[in-house]
């Protein structure tokens, strides 16, 4: 049998088990996120295999959908994921999750399905930190983000929201304006905040978180502060439905000021522009009224209203959280206007718009008195010149602008610095021939109010000025009274112009532009009274202003008539011209009726004379710039910078004698009446 040699047990070389354990060992896969499971290793492509069988919905296992429940146990790490993911897919046009994400934000807080404050900080975390693929393809989502709710929440998420904006702004700029425009918005009227799980947030700190984000966002990005200008000036050139709401915008344009000072020139003429339009929209509606219906709305704006007011105003101006929303409890009277007659809404209107030039006025005389208060030299010579500017660029070219032209009339009244800086710039104005006629016109009429009804205009500084007037005004006489035929306003506008500011400045200045016989030579006057003395113009000046009133050019027939009738009545009262005779001719002199309309105004409610001989058209506007003021939240400023009408002296003393007999009417009718029940006693 034969022996089967048993098998050589032969080690196995080295090589050989070297591949034997490589073959063993499993292929390497490919390393799976440690956050969530790849879209590779579900089944959500396998499709069933009858065709009539529907497919299963299925989320994208990549993008979680947080609840209520979850939101405590919500990791940043996990948000971050989700927000850099959906973006990705949003480029490869998968919008799915992209748009479940902006969602998120536009839900109002307090409604089904909104996040908590935290957890929509963590979202805000994850954009920014993806802030470099916010690209213009995302718009919709950074518009959604600043578009959503913000300013009623907690510390922390203004804080995170505010820094979002800022890398928004430096990486993507094309979004600053959306960003600028959504900061400007906020700082009108505001309701209280009341979110879940956050304090209360009422409208002083909206409106401060919103100043010093503007703060943040211009001292990063250079361009914020141009974009904001502009922003600024478009929000105050719609029409606003209630007047406090445009006055909310503009005492946190003026906060403003503090936090962008570089542009501050703009918000101060974006301010002064809207209120010289409001103002002059009033002097048209008013005209359109009745008389007394400017009295009314005055005596509508009561005491009571302007301290409340005052009080409201100084209360917002501080940063408390338990300062009170005084705006939201006047939205109680909003439904007022729907039944209310055309006629009485208009006159609502006009009351609301009178009452908001008042405190606009009221902000800009404190903002201005504080400049030209200060012991810096150089801020108060800006702040003049800035009012010069604007009064050169805004109030001079307005045609019945009322109120505005007072912010100069009293702050360059200050010092006799500024006196002359502003007379100089009117001058200059008025003689100069590159400016259009009705611009050279104005100046003069705004020369001669400032010098006529500035109290602290020096007497020597009224001489001074008419007199240069007085020889201006023989120049234009002498250069156009040889070619003169008929008095004609448009060829002589610039001589009419100096001729009337001239009667306005002797009316209400007269006491300081003459000296009486008594100062001269005459001791017979020393008993009498400054009013009984001998009047005496200057020589000079008397000898102008008669030769230009009987000059072919004849300046009466021309200027306001109610400022002739007061010049005329006081230069006779004075014994200085007997003009009357002149005034009847007038009556027969025809003038061009090409030019301008006739504003028959006097210089004081008592004149009510026949206007029968005064042309209709051709004649010199009558616009008396500085009429008294009468705002009453405002007022105060000017109170003893202004030259009330004091009227003509002879007129004077006829009212105070017939006033004297009535006196003594009533004490001689209360005289008798008490000998009568005397005489009634002794009977008894």
């Amino acid at each position: 049998m034969a022996v089967i040699p048993p098998l050589s047990m032969r080690p196995t070389p080295p090589t050989a088990n070297k591949l034997s354990k490589q073959s063993i060992r499993p292929a390497n896969l490919p390393r799976r996120s440690t956050l969530k499971r790849s879209i590779d290793d579900t089944n959500l492509t396998n499709v069933p295999s009858s065709p009539s069988k529907r497919l299963r919905v299925k989320f994208d296992a990549d993008v979680d959908i947080v609840s209520a429940d979850e939101e405590d146990d919500l990791d940043p790490l996990v948000v971050n994921e989700q927000v850099r993911r959906a973006l990705e897919r949003h480029l490869a046009y998968d919008h799915e999750s992209y748009e479940r994400i902006r969602s998120l934000f536009t839900i109002e807080p307090g409604k089904e399905r909104a996040l908590s404050t935290k957890a929509l900080r963590y979202y805000i975390q994850a954009l920014e930190a993806n802030v470099s693929r916010l690209r213009r393809d995302c718009g919709s989502l950074v518009q959604s983000v600043i578009s959503s709710e913000w300013v009623g929440r907690d510390d922390a998420y203004v804080a995170t929201f505010v820094r979002f904006l800022g890398s928004v702004a430096v990486a993507q700029g094309g979004f600053v304006n959306a960003i600028v425009g959504m900061l400007v918005d906020l700082l009108g009227p505001q309701k209280t905040r009341r979110i879940a799980e956050c304090k209360v947030v009422r409208q002083p700190k909206i409106h401060k978180r919103v100043l010093e984000t503007i703060k943040y966002m211009t001292q990063l990005i250079p361009l914020a502060s141009s974009v904001l200008a502009q922003r600024i000036s478009s929000k105050l050139d719609f029409e606003f439905r209630k007047s406090k709401d445009r006055m909310a915008f503009v005492e946190n344009f003026m906060q403003l000021i503090h936090y962008t000072p570089e542009i501050t020139s703009e918000i101060l003429t974006t301010i002064l522009r809207q209120l010289i339009k409001l103002d002059a929209s009033i002097q048209a509606d008013l005209d359109e009224e009745d008389d007394d219906v400017e009295d009314e709305i005055l005596q509508h704006m009561t005491k009571s209203q302007t301290l409340a007011y005052s009080q409201r105003r100084h209360s917002s101006n501080t940063s408390s959280d338990d300062a009170s929303n005084a705006e939201s409890t006047e939205d109680s009277d909003s439904d007022e206007e729907e039944g209310m007659d055309p006629a009485a809404a208009r006159k609502k209107q006009l009351k609301e718009d009178v009452g908001e030039v008042d405190k606009i006025m009221d902000t800009l005389f404190e903002y201005y008195a504080e400049l030209t208060s200060t012991t810096n030299l150089e801020l108060r010579d800006n702040a003049v010149e800035q009012l010069i500017a604007q009064f050169n660029s805004l109030i001079l070219p307005t045609y019945r602008s009322r109120h505005p032209q007072f912010l100069i009339f009293h702050f360059a009244q200050a010092d006799p610095a500024r006196v002359d800086r502003f007379v100089t710039n009117c001058i200059s104005i008025l003689l100069d021939q590159k400016h259009s006629p009705m611009i050279r016109h104005a100046a003069a009429a705004y020369f001669s109010g400032f010098v006529g009804r500035g109290k602290n205009v020096s007497p020597a500084l009224v001489h001074d000025c008419l007199d240069l007037l007085c020889q201006q005004l023989d120049e234009q006489r002498l250069k156009y009274e040889p070619g003169c035929i008929n008095p004609d306003l448009k060829k002589y506008g610039d001589f009419y112009a100096m001729f009337q500011a001239v009667m306005y400045i002797f009316c209400f200045r007269w006491r300081d532009l003459g000296t009486s016989v008594l100062d001269a030579e005459d001791d017979d006057y020393s008993d009498l009274e400054d009013e009984q003395q001998p009047y005496a113009l200057p020589q000079a000046i008397r000898e102008v202003i008669h030769s230009a009133i009987y000059s072919r050019l004849n300046p009466l027939r021309i200027c306001s008539p109610g400022i002739v009738e007061q010049f005329a009545k006081l230069t006779h009262a004075l014994q200085l011209f007997y003009v009357y005779p002149k005034l009847e001719e007038n009556k027969r002199v025809r003038i061009s009726t090409s030019w301008r309309s006739v504003a028959d105004i006097s210089l004081s409610s008592g004149s009510d004379g026949d206007r029968n001989w005064v042309g209709e058209n051709g004649m010199l506007e009558g616009y008396f710039p500085y009429d008294p003021y009468h705002l009453p939240i405002s007022k105060h400023w000017i109170e003893g910078d202004y030259v009330e009408w004091q009227g003509v002296p002879g007129e004077e003393e006829e009212e105070d004698s017939d006033s004297d007999e009535d006196d003594e009417n009533e004490t001689e009718y209360d005289m008798l009446d008490d000998a009568g029940d005397d005489l009634e006693s002794d009977e008894v």
